[in-house]
């Protein structure tokens, strides 16, 4: 049976400017001319100084000091819902988004999905705790159509109680009693029936269907019927976008780097929902900070990328590399946006190695994951330049076997790796280095003996116009010392035929 759940997001310009930093004091959204703003939203705080939706915001400053007003826009309401429908997406694969003037929001068609959750209270209380950890608050409505769940959710929002309609032949008696300011209906529509002493739903419904359809037109009637369930009410699907795309405007300028991990901490938790919405994750993560430059000269944007070396997706984990990266971030003016893009999306697979919880106290991670998660630490500690992963090459030659590469997951096409030899030592030297010779034998601490070999290396042939990467003609084995170390040294076959040492076996 499909169930509909409406949230609505009341006064969402004022959400949207609080959720980017911690401010708790007086807060206002305005609109209209750039000489005489006025209030269009305002927070408890700033209510309960008297500020109040309509007034100037000179008489909202007078009353509430000091006072945060921050312009609206449309644009942003609208980006967010789809970040949010983006979120959403981990619960359910038919979401519609709706934003008009009055009030904001989404619907979620969770019949289908509850079970995997637990249950439709279980289900619940997940999205209730995450849009918390989102900075969204929101009220809901659940009914067995999208219109009803939206005129349930509507009402609560204006702070009238409501049963939820689960089940279809509750929808009659639960909406019967809602207010019709609630509807959506044109202002005209309104005044006449409130004119005429119909003020709920129930009373529209006690009205001819005829005499309503001539006097009011269809549009009465199709918005009665599809929230009865009279009538089919398709739901436009939300399509979640291939990357992904978050910015936080910031209500006061940002100085201290420190200061932006609580909107960091906003949308890596939205990326979190989206890449468990299209059960992805990812290795690059880019944030973009861009500035308020009182020069004459604007700043450029700073950027900050995250490398990791498995797809991840979990927040906490992504939050705490970004702040390791963020103690090394100087901001040249103050921050006013921070935006994440994630623009590589890759399938993720969970590092848990059993199907059975963990001891108490014990890690749930598998020593790779461990390992990995400290070598991702490292490297957003201290770089790409001092923290690297090796990457094999097809290239016979040792010296040029291998490659640095930045510690992060690789991803398209890759160099095959050559297959694995024998008698390879853990460390090979970047420049072969001559070794001394006693009666043509080579000696380092003391004469060598030849344990292993030769083998024989002729390759880079094709690099002959390239000084620094000379084809090579060896003859290879592995030699012990007197003192019992294990080396990799080589004999040129070319005339003078000297020996050289190449690497140490551990």
């Amino acid at each position: 049976m499909a169930l509909w759940l409406a949230l609505i997001l009341p006064a969402l310009p004022v959400q949207l400017a609080s959720r980017a930093l911690e401010h708790t004091g007086p807060l206002v959204v305005v609109e209209g001319p750039a000489q005489r703003p006025v209030v269009a939203f305002c927070n408890h705080a700033a209510s309960a100084c008297g500020v109040a939706a309509g007034q100037k915001l000179a008489a909202a400053l007078a009353l509430a000091q000091p006072l945060v007003a921050v312009a609206r826009n449309h644009e942003r309401e609208n980006d967010a819902l789809l970040e949010l429908a983006g979120w959403a997406y981990q619960f359910s694969a038919h979401i519609a988004t709706r934003n008009v003037s009055t009030v904001s929001g989404l619907l979620l068609e969770t019949g289908g999905s509850r079970e995997l959750f637990g249950g439709q209270a279980r289900l619940h209380r997940r999205i209730e705790r995450g849009l918390v950890t989102l900075g969204f608050q929101a009220t809901f409505g659940y009914a067995a159509t999208p219109q009803a769940a939206w005129w349930i959710a509507t009402a609560r929002a204006l702070g009238i109680r409501c049963p939820d309609a689960v089940e279809p032949s509750q929808l009659e008696p639960a909406l019967a009693p809602l207010p019709l300011r609630l509807t959506g209906w044109d202002a005209p529509a309104l005044e006449t029936l409130h004119a005429l002493g119909l003020a709920t739903i129930g009373d529209v419904l006690a009205l001819p269907r005829d005499q309503l359809n001539r006097r009011f037109g269809t549009a009465l009637l199709l918005d009665l019927d599809r929230a009865l369930d009279r009538l089919s009410d398709p739901q436009p699907r939300f399509e979640p976008p291939a990357t992904f795309f978050a910015r936080l405007d910031l209500p006061a300028d940002v100085s201290e780097a420190e200061q932006l991990m609580f909107p960091a901490h906003r949308l890596l938790r939205s990326l979190e929902g989206f890449l468990r919405g299209r059960d992805a994750g990812t290795t690059r993560l880019e944030f973009t900070i861009t500035h308020n430059s009182r020069r004459a000269k604007p700043v450029p944007p700073t950027v900050v990328t995250l490398g990791l070396a498995a797809p991840e997706r979990d927040a906490r984990r992504l939050a705490q590399l970004f702040a390791e990266r963020l103690a090394r971030v100087t901001l040249p003016e103050p921050a006013i946006t921070l935006a994440l893009t994630v623009d590589r999306l890759q399938r993720f697979a969970s590092r848990h190695a059993s199907l059975l919880p963990p001891a108490p106290g014990a890690s749930h991670l598998s020593a790779d994951a461990g390992w990995q998660q400290l070598a991702e630490t490292l490297h957003a500690r201290l770089g790409s330049e001092r923290v690297f992963q090796l990457q094999a090459i097809d290239d016979h030659r040792p010296e040029h076997a291998y490659r640095a590469m930045p510690l992060v997951a690789q991803t398209g096409e890759r160099s095959r790796s050559t297959p694995a030899v024998p008698q390879r030592p853990l460390l090979i030297l970047p420049n072969p280095a001559p070794l001394e010779e006693s009666d043509e034998a080579p000696v380092y601490d003391g004469a060598l003996r030849l344990v292993v070999g030769p083998e024989r290396i002729e390759s880079g042939w094709w690099d002959l116009g390239t000084p620094a990467r000379r084809a090579v003609f060896r003859d290879y084995f592995v030699a012990r010392n007197p003192r019992g170390q294990t080396l990799w040294i080589f004999r040129e076959l070319a005339a003078p035929r000297r020996w050289f040492l190449h690497g140490f076996f551990a």
